[in-house]
């Protein structure tokens, strides 16, 4: 299989129900795309865990950072919101599967299950052995924006 495209971008909300604005401190998309096998990954980190979060939390600006990450980071090629998995890692370092219940309440949170029974739910190790190759880049990707150790473009 080809490898992963990895892009990143940071979002700001100042509130769960405003529009998140591009390159500024906040929240972290980080998305891993296959994109011939039409797979998409879309982590969101709260970047309060590198105390650069101002503004509203992944959790309760999820309906507005989940679709506006995906238009820019992983709508271009081809591959439906609907059809992408979304992970939140919040400022205290637990990972939720991000859900769309189809009852018209939005997303909601689920705690990330490892496969193994001997992984801790809402791990790292239970993020990795969902994801695999592609969630380890993304989070070597995360935690370089999160520490300003990568230099590379944002999108």
């Amino acid at each position: 299989m080809s490898q992963a495209l990895i892009r990143h971008l940071r979002l700001f909300c100042a509130s769960p129900n405003v529009p998140p604005v591009r390159q500024q401190d906040g929240v972290l998309a980080v998305a891993g795309v296959l994109e011939r096998a039409g797979l998409a990954r879309l982590l969101l980190v709260d970047m309060e865990r590198w105390g650069r979060n101002p503004g509203a939390s992944v959790t309760n600006a999820v309906d507005q950072l989940a679709p506006a990450a995906h238009r820019y980071l992983i709508g271009g090629f081809g591959i439906a919101l609907a059809d992408t998995q979304i992970v939140e890692l919040d400022g205290s370092g637990a990972f939720d599967l991000v859900c769309g219940l189809g009852d018209g309440c939005g997303l909601s949170h689920r705690p990330l299950c490892g496969a193994d029974r001997g992984v801790r739910h809402r791990s790292r190790e239970a993020f990795i052995a969902a994801t695999g190759a592609m969630g380890h880049a993304m989070l070597q990707r995360a935690e370089a924006v999160g520490k300003g150790e990568w230099a590379g473009v944002e999108g």
